[in-house]
């Protein structure tokens, strides 16, 4: 019985040490990333290229529509409204189409890479146990 408990009591002071090191690398990750996260804030501007893209198309969108509107208002000419809210809506339609379909293929191929590097692992992890007898 003397034998257990000095067994149960090293079983416990490893799984102690165990998960104190797990706490503390734990604890470093999270400093990391508060660390970067706070450096990130200053950076928030900074996006890939298709979204501004898609933000300018959409504030030159709203800049025509309301000076068009204002123009429209002041002369009382109402003519080519139809055609404006075409036109302009044609080019926004457009570039948010391309960015769906910019942003759709990039997920495809993140998910594809993110499979087969799985499926590589699980072949790797396979190739290293032992084959059985031969016989």
């Amino acid at each position: 019985m003397n034998k257990l408990r000095i067994w149960l009591d090293n079983f416990y002071a490893k799984r102690l040490e165990h998960l104190s090191n797990r706490l503390y690398w734990k604890q470093q990750e999270q400093a990391l990333r508060s660390a970067v996260q706070k450096n990130s804030h200053s950076l928030l501007w900074v996006w890939e290229f298709s979204k501004k893209a898609v933000m300018i198309c959409f504030f030159f969108y709203m800049i025509v529509q309301v000076y068009s509107m204002a123009v429209m208002v002041v002369f009382q000419d109402f003519t080519y409204l139809g055609e404006l809210i075409t036109t302009t809506g044609n080019l926004v339609e457009n570039c948010v189409f391309m960015y769906l379909v910019k942003a759709g293929i990039e997920n495809g191929v993140k998910i594809w890479q993110q499979h087969k590097a799985e499926a590589d692992s699980t072949d790797a992890e396979e190739d290293i146990e032992p084959d059985g007898p031969v016989g």
